[in-house]
């Protein structure tokens, strides 16, 4: 898996976590960010993206305006030209076996080529994380990745 890679997940993945609140894959079409690898468990994070850029401006503005800062959105355009909204508070750990293929646009897999903005994710993204692991909830339709982190690992044990 390429960092700063685009992903699309395996259907098994949603069903084998059974978690509502994942974001669905859009039947194979919503590409996952990879952000970064847990190098001690080889679990690694992905962002869900959303295309529904209206929506999540307007709870970043809110969030500014109470004088706050939205590390659980972030909004970027993209290579593809388009904006994209990383829903960073839906980040969830997997495992390379649930991974389907790289997301690719025209044949190339697509890939988050700012350095810059990568860096502003992944910060974001370890900060979100550390926040879920000590039971932060940020929304009420939030995937529970301590419960999903639970199975992966006891999965690789059985399998090891």
């Amino acid at each position: 898996m390429q960092n700063t890679g685009f992903y699309i997940i395996k259907d098994e993945f949603f069903e084998d976590m059974n978690d509502h609140y994942l974001k669905g894959n859009k039947e194979g079409n919503r590409p996952h960010f990879y952000c970064f690898e847990d190098s001690s468990t080889r679990i690694y994070w992905m962002i869900p993206l959303s295309s529904r850029i209206d929506k999540y401006k307007r709870i970043i503005d809110k969030k500014k305006q109470a004088g706050k800062l939205c590390d659980i959105l972030h909004i970027v355009k993209l290579d593809d030209n388009r904006e994209s909204a990383f829903l960073i508070q839906d980040m969830f750990p997997i495992t390379e076996e649930y991974i389907e293929r790289e997301y690719t646009i025209a044949g190339n897999h697509m890939l988050l080529t700012s350095e810059h903005t990568a860096r502003e994710i992944e910060q974001k993204a370890r900060k979100v994380m550390g926040m879920l692991k000590r039971g932060v909830k940020f929304t009420p339709t939030q995937p529970n990745i301590m419960a999903m982190l639970k199975k992966l690992q006891d999965f690789s044990q059985k399998n090891s």
